[in-house]
């Protein structure tokens, strides 16, 4: 997931287990750049829904908008918070001076 923000990429989230199902919803309800394949009711996932995912963000100019201009607004939130002042350098240094003073 990761690297999708860093690139600005929108996605189709496909859970299978663990933390996948949380990182799904993020992606689809909290971030808004990407949607969440539906499952039937036996837990499989049709081709067609698949398609239908894959068609939105590509095809469904109103909704792909939004997620990849979502996208692109998370990307660049990762790339600022990554710059020598911002929050990532910030607490990665607090945490390395942190371990030193352990």
């Amino acid at each position: 997931m990761l690297e999708c923000i860093a690139c600005g990429v929108p996605v189709v989230a496909f859970p299978q287990w663990a933390d996948q199902g949380t990182i799904a919803k993020l992606i689809q309800d909290v971030w808004r750049t990407g949607l969440r394949v539906k499952p039937r009711e036996d837990g499989t996932v049709e081709s067609d829904e698949i398609k239908r995912c894959i068609e939105t963000i590509i095809d469904n100019e109103e909704k792909s908008r939004e997620l990849r201009d979502n996208a692109r607004r998370w990307k660049n939130i990762a790339r600022e918070s990554m710059q020598q002042d911002g929050s990532s350098t910030k607490n990665l240094k607090a945490f390395v001076e942190a371990l030193r003073d352990f």
